[in-house]
């Protein structure tokens, strides 16, 4: 990286104050359009610019003193001027910027980026300097970012916990709402050019995620085109084809992406057993033993279309179509005892389920740039729609009572329309501020039956308890403000400012002429001061105040009652949960060693809380969800990469937690413990073609009011080889090759009963995956922003 600076002063006398005039251009002579300009003193950066088409730029009367001026574009190594000190007359000054383009197989290649870095509230990783992720999945790549890990059943945690935002080019999709482990699997690493990790985002984002956003941005778009079609399959029946075509012509883009994944029956064997801990009750202990084979496919389609009529506007008309399924058989046996564990009746309840959720979006995003580069003006609207389907059909077989037969049909309907804008404008060279305002129209309806049949030779009758239709709507409006404030390049960055949402809740069930009613403001705050220290370490404090909203999980009130004896349904009537988050974090970031450590507190008043109420008296228990979570959730989060020579890199993360709960409505009810999560990922290319890697994920999962669910382990080690000069990959691993089952055991309690679950399934396969690439590209162009969408909080039971 070096530039050629040419100076040439004219000496021609004015009585007005004379300007700083600039041209940049290549090695050749030709004038480069859309250069970043910026004036700097020996302390601040004072003033920004972008050159016209003819790669011409004016700092205007920036008064006499010393300066120097840096350039950056591009597909070119950035330049700066050496200081000079400026006069009261005009100055021509002009930048010769070095191309960064090598041409490899067709592909364009752009460098002079760090592979990771950390940018006011952000850390990133640039996947698209990681030349080892060059024919892997997204997947992959995150396995290497700060705070994050992935492991092989698609689980996807942000500092060891799920309460967080995946979004793409600043908005959230659908495409990850459920099984976002699949998606990026699917997700070539090709198409992303950096992942942002956000763990104190601002007022400028939505208030949802607890933990914080994971941002990918996807690669400009480049003249001329290129595609990926890749097939991944494993010895467990885990099937995953998928391809991505972009093509760039003038002023149009095109993006596209398709995905599908499939998972192959095979036989997951569970148990449970359920002791009642107080007398009289209808039982003293209940166990069963079951037998489940599942088939579960999702797939979907992305399409972008994008049109840029000069290097500062960019239009983008985006859709998305994509659907979900599961078939799920099931054969228990049940057997419940007295107190002398004597039985007092068994039973074989066969269980058929079919679940699907088809849906889609489409949204249009327009973008103004300027030529400061801080200035920018943007618009959003995105339109979502899905469904839940879900049949269930059970046969329970009784030995000292009549057998039972049950169909149940439930569907909902979620339809959500959004409107966004924001506005960042530099008030002064060290102070910006962002502001904008969003409104989320959600409009909800859940149509469910229930019929039962006692005896064999009975007919079906509705349940009229479990009979309804429910109309639901959650409007949302809000606005923001965050200011910015930086004091020097290696003084203090301050960003704070707060955002005001106003929610309407309105439900009503048609049955039973009852009704829901909500109508709150929410004020969420932030806070971060970042300071830049010797060595190039950093030190950041912040603070925020984060929500989650309760999702249709959450609220359809259809109970699931295939088993009559363990009932769940959800809550119409919950209310958000806010939490106050702090942290402080010293982070250091180089070529060959980085690493984070952050120390943080949670506090929640009003937690959405799974629990479960038993009744002695008929031995039935109930599962819901409310706001009765007081938490106080301490923690510890790191991050380390080694990258020693070229051919080799480590990451390794690690978070630990100290939580104590307690029941707002019942507070004999309380709960503390330590729970976290540990992953690593090596990566050694002793060759240009040849590459190995291992990954390795344990997850202790998180605390809950009245217990936890079972540790998880993943780890695989395998290699991948190009063929057909780099064109084709060839990748091959053993998964969980020690295990050939996994086992899991779930614990929860109160002072009325004891319940443990778990399951064995298959662990241990072998994997092979081939991913070929072609195409030609060219050219770096400008990118979309988006909206951001969902906020909808999800149940970890459920992941």
């Amino acid at each position: 990286m070096f530039r050629s600076v040419i100076l040439i002063c004219t000496l021609a006398m004015s009585a007005r104050a004379a300007d700083i005039k600039v041209n940049v251009t290549d090695s050749t002579g030709t004038a480069i359009p859309n250069a970043s300009l910026s004036l700097h003193s020996p302390n601040a950066v004072l003033k920004h610019a972008v050159t016209d088409s003819s790669g011409n730029a004016i700092f205007r009367e920036p008064g006499t003193g010393r300066y120097f001026i840096g350039a950056a574009a591009a597909g070119f190594r950035s330049a700066r001027t050496a200081s000079f000190s400026w006069p009261q007359n005009d100055t021509l000054i002009t930048l010769v910027l070095q191309s960064s383009i090598t041409q490899l197989a067709g592909v364009t290649v752009a460098a002079a980026k760090p592979l990771l870095e950390a940018v006011d509230d952000r850390v990133i990783f640039n996947v698209d300097r990681d030349p080892s992720l060059a024919g892997l999945s997204a997947s992959d790549a995150f396995a290497k970012v700060p705070f994050v890990s992935v492991d092989g059943e698609g689980r996807v945690q942000l500092k060891g916990q799920s309460s967080f935002q995946i979004l793409v080019n600043g908005k959230q999709t659908a495409m990850f709402a459920h099984n976002p482990g699949d998606v990026l699997k699917s997700f070539p690493a090709s198409l992303i050019s950096r992942i942002e990790v956000i763990t104190q985002p601002s007022s400028k984002y939505e208030g949802e995620g607890i933990t914080g956003l994971i941002n990918i941005i996807t690669k400009r778009k480049v003249a001329g085109y290129n595609s990926s079609t890749a097939l991944n399959y494993n010895t467990l029946g885990q099937i995953n084809p998928n391809t991505s075509f972009n093509l760039k012509y003038g002023k149009i883009g095109i993006t596209s992406f398709l995905y599908y994944a499939k998972n192959l029956a095979w036989d997951t064997h569970g148990f449970q057993h359920y002791t009642a801990l107080t007398r009289p009750a209808a039982f003293a202990f209940r166990e069963s033993a079951d037998t489940t084979r599942a088939t579960r496919y999702m797939g979907g389609g992305n399409l972008e279309i994008a049109y840029e009529p000069d290097s500062m506007r960019t239009l983008s008309l985006y859709g998305r179509l994509q659907t979900s399924g599961r078939n799920t058989r099931q054969r228990s046996r049940l057997t419940t005892y007295d107190d002398h564990l004597r039985p007092l009746q068994q039973s074989l309840l066969e269980t058929g389920e079919e679940t699907g959720a088809p849906g889609g979006e489409v949204g249009l995003d327009y973008q103004q740039q300027f030529k400061n580069p801080q200035k920018s003006l943007s618009f959003g609207m995105n339109l979502q729609a899905n469904r839940q389907l879900n049949n269930l059909q059970s046969a329970q077989y009784n030995t000292s009572s009549e057998s039972r037969f049950l169909r149940n049909t439930s569907e909902g309907r979620n339809f959500q329309t959004s409107y966004q804008a924001d506005y960042a404008v530099p008030l002064s060279p060290s102070f910006a501020l962002e502001t904008g305002a969003r409104g989320i129209l959600r409009r909800v309806r859940s149509d469910y039956r229930s019929l039962v049949k006692d005896g064999q030779t009975g007919e079906y009758t509705p349940d009229p308890d479990n009979n309804d239709r429910l109309k639901y709507s959650q409007d949302v409006w809000g606005a923001y403000a965050t200011g910015v404030y930086k004091t020097g390049k290696n003084g203090f960055t301050i960003k704070g400012g707060g955002r005001l949402e106003k929610t309407s809740v309105r439900g009503h069930f048609i049955h039973q002429q009852t009704t829901v009613r909500q109508d709150y403001y929410s004020f969420l705050p932030g806070l971060a001061v970042h300071k830049t220290l010797k060595n190039g370490k950093r030190l950041s404090l912040a603070y925020s105040r984060r929500l989650a909203r309760p999702g249709l999980t959450f609220l359809n009130p259809y109970t699931d009652n295939r088993d009559p004896l363990f009932i769940s349904y959800g809550n119409e009537r919950l209310q958000p949960e806010f939490a106050n988050n702090a942290e402080i974090t010293l982070a250091s970031f180089s070529s060959r060693f980085s690493y984070s450590l952050a120390l943080s507190g949670s506090f929640n008043n009003s937690g959405i809380q799974r629990y479960l109420v038993f009744d002695e008296s008929t031995g039935i228990s109930t599962q819901t969800y409310d706001n009765i979570g007081r938490s106080r959730i301490w923690g510890i989060n790191g991050y380390v990469s080694f990258n020693p020579a070229k051919q080799f890199s480590a990451t390794l993360n690690f978070n630990g937690y100290y939580a104590s709960l307690r029941n707002t409505k019942q507070p004999a009810e309380n709960r503390r413990g330590a729970y976290g999560s540990f992953s690593s990922a090596i990566m050694y290319k002793p060759a240009e073609r040849l590459m190995f890697f291992s990954n390795l994920t344990y997850t202790a999962q998180p605390l809950q009011l009245q217990g936890r669910n079972g540790d998880y382990l993943f780890y695989n080690i395998g290699g991948g080889y190009w063929l057909l000069k780099k064109k084709l990959m060839l990748s091959l691993a053993a998964l969980n090759f020690m295990d050939k089952y996994w086992q899991s055991a779930d614990n929860f309690s109160t002072a009325v009963f004891r319940q443990r679950s778990g399951s064995y399934r298959p662990a241990r396969c072998l994997s092979i995956g081939l991913r070929y690439n072609f195409g030609k590209l060219t050219e770096n162009t400008s990118r979309k922003k988006g909206v951001n969408i969902d906020d909808a909080k999800q149940d970890v039971n459920n992941r």
